[in-house]
């Protein structure tokens, strides 16, 4: 049993709002935001928020026996300027799929770690050499404390643990 190089997404798209412009780079570096990813609260006679759009980051460049995959790990690092908590964190192949990774908890620097029962996917459902195959991250004020906050994308990898 063997993991994976950790590999670095070189797309991204929005699933929202057209909120987030990214700066393109190499697959080996991954995409950078360059601008923050807002997730807002405030006070105007009653609660308001207004959210960040869920990111989904694509095309790992996986190159691998899909049937050998057995456990999956998502590096995230953000830096979280305020009470900003995890809302999304699942995979993605056309849309949402498996289980919702959220961890409330999550500091800055987190992986998110599973077999592919903890994720809820079947190993025959995914590609994950497919360019389509990737990552949905959405994250929100907090539940309890919501507050003005900025969040920016540091990094995001993935890596696969062979059989």
């Amino acid at each position: 049993m063997t993991w994976t190089k950790w590999k670095q997404p070189t797309k991204t798209q929005l699933l929202e709002l057209d909120e987030v412009s990214f700066n393109g780079s190499s697959p080996s570096r991954g995409l950078v935001s360059n601008k923050p990813i807002s997730a807002v609260s405030n006070y105007f006679g009653g609660l308001y928020t207004v959210e960040s759009s869920a990111i989904v980051f694509t095309d790992f460049g996986f190159d691998v026996n899909n049937q050998d995959v057995e456990y999956i790990e998502l590096y995230l690092h953000v830096s979280r300027l305020g009470r900003t908590q995890d809302k999304t964190i699942s995979l993605f192949m056309d849309k949402k799929i498996g289980k919702n990774q959220s961890d409330l908890e999550a500091a800055d620097e987190h992986t998110y770690t599973g077999g592919l029962e903890e994720w809820k996917i079947a190993s025959a459902t995914m590609d994950y050499n497919s360019p389509e195959f990737g990552v949905i991250i959405d994250l929100q004020p907090h539940t309890q404390y919501p507050s003005n906050v900025t969040v920016y994308l540091r990094k995001i990898a993935v890596r696969l643990k062979l059989k």
